[in-house]
């Protein structure tokens, strides 16, 4: 790696931060621009904050995707390891793809969309973005161990959208409690960086570093990722995995990416999986998550500490020993089974 592209990616950290801090610092304002305020339940219902949050969070990442990809796209013509019209192509269309993904958040937000609208529209721009960009989507699988290869076929395109949607959903869901998605995604974005393509590496480390940011005004109370956010950070986070892997395969196996988003997922298909056997929605909300179960047994932001953990020691696992990743998915879920059997009955503190 060249010092003139190390010096483009502490630029790109710089821009990322700073677009976080500007939103940070004039949250309330432009929350009420843009009608963006989440107003606590007064009836004891799951909305507990102790006052009228603006959900910005989300514009600061759309920001540092696009200044980062706008930039690096400018920088092509210099020696700065950014890679051709190909890398080009992918840097576009993710841009392109986060911004119209937090628009349909952020609509949500602001409209209060059905859960179908939102998974059309959802799913309509994960397809043009597919389509446009073929390292977004998934051919095949290739698993640790024996290095067993299954060739998805003609069904890699409703496969790659599957887990994509999937993840949204448990993306949307555990952003509950606050310091959890940002928190998740810093974790998300060492991983990857590790493993992606260098033209996309001034994005990764943009939305890194804004996100470094809002953790500190999310823990503090003064705003919220929004809808907005949760679905711009889950495509962004989705795509780049399966472009990781594309390219990195050899090193990152399915299992290692499965691993990646595991914690969130597992008590995603719990939730559903609860909610369908009473009989209620799947989309339906409540305070069965995860987190709220920590947060009940140990206090906040304890419990973060804990769900943090959950995510970034397997990952550490399988990172410094390679092709174990199955391994510490099972470690995962076993662990995730154990601490939630541990925290389900606790008495619940004043919110």
């Amino acid at each position: 790696m060249s010092a003139a592209f190390l010096q483009l990616l502490v630029l790109m950290a710089g821009l990322g931060a700073g677009a976080a801090l500007f939103v940070g610092l004039f949250a309330t304002p432009i929350g009420r621009a843009m009608g963006l305020l989440d107003w606590p339940d007064t009836d004891g219902g799951r909305k507990r904050h102790d006052r009228v949050t603006p959900l910005v969070g989300g514009l600061a990442v759309v920001l540092a995707v696009g200044l980062a990809a706008v930039f690096s796209l400018g920088m092509r013509g210099f020696d700065l390891e950014l890679g051709g019209p190909v890398t080009a192509r992918h840097v576009t269309a993710l841009g392109l793809g986060v911004g119209a993904m937090y628009l349909i958040g952020a609509s949500d937000d602001r409209f209060h969309l059905s859960p179908v609208l939102r998974l059309l529209a959802a799913l309509v721009v994960l397809m043009l973005v597919i389509a446009e960009a073929p390292d977004f989507g998934l051919e095949f699988l290739l698993f640790g161990g024996g290095g067993q290869l299954w060739l998805l076929g003609g069904v890699g395109a409703g496969f790659t959208l599957l887990c994509l949607l999937g993840l949204l959903n448990a993306v949307n869901m555990a952003d509950g409690k606050n310091g959890i998605v940002i928190g998740m995604a810093l974790i998300w974005s060492c991983v990857l960086a590790l493993h992606v393509p260098a033209g996309v590496l001034p994005v990764l480390v943009s939305v890194a570093g804004a996100l470094a940011v809002l953790l500190w005004f999310n823990l503090t109370g003064r705003l919220f990722l929004g809808d907005g956010g949760s679905y711009a950070l889950s495509a962004l986070f989705g795509l780049m995995a399966i472009m990781a892997y594309n390219h990195d395969f050899a090193n990152w196996r399915a299992g290692d990416v499965a691993l990646l988003f595991a914690v969130p997922v597992l008590d995603t298909v719990r939730l559903m999986g609860v909610r369908l056997a009473g009989r209620q929605s799947p989309f339906e909300g409540d305070r069965d998550h995860l987190h709220h179960h920590l947060h009940a047994r140990m206090g906040w932001p304890r419990g973060l500490i804990v769900y943090l953990a959950m995510v970034a020691l397997p990952n550490l696992g399988a990172t410094i020993l390679p092709e174990t990743g199955w391994m510490w998915l099972a470690l995962t879920a076993a662990l995730f089974v154990m601490v939630l059997r541990a925290t389900a009955f606790a008495a619940r503190p004043a919110e």
